[in-house]
């Protein structure tokens, strides 16, 4: 077993700054134990975890959200559950929204330009 890491260790190691990883604690997307002199411990779960909510909150997922959500984030992605699934489509419907207006915007200035 790997020994547990503080929250500097784990900052490293997710890519997370320390205080993101006091945030998502305050949010409720972190749940360290405790040691005796009051540091922050967290396993190798912890890592995976951090790097999943900020893959997911860098795809437009909200980390409010994400916390509701916390316990389907330890799974893999083939088992997350219902309402996780549910809200990964919704931003995928939204983000095919947003290219499509970015598209047309682009057409747009597009057409602006060689009107010149």
């Amino acid at each position: 077993m790997t020994s547990p890491l503080k929250i500097g260790d784990l900052a490293r190691e997710s890519g997370a700054s320390v205080r993101m990883l006091r945030f998502y604690e305050q949010l409720g997307l972190l749940a360290p134990v405790r040691n005796a002199a009051g540091y922050r411990l967290y396993d190798a779960a912890d890592v995976a975890l951090v790097r999943k909510v900020r893959l997911l909150n860098q795809a437009g997922l909200p980390l409010k959200t994400l916390a509701l959500m916390r316990d389907c984030l330890r799974d893999e992605p083939q088992d997350f559950c219902a309402e996780l699934r549910r809200a990964l489509h919704a931003q995928q419907a939204e983000i095919a929204r947003q290219m499509v207006l970015l598209r047309q915007s682009q057409a747009l200035l597009a057409s602006l330009l060689e009107d010149r």
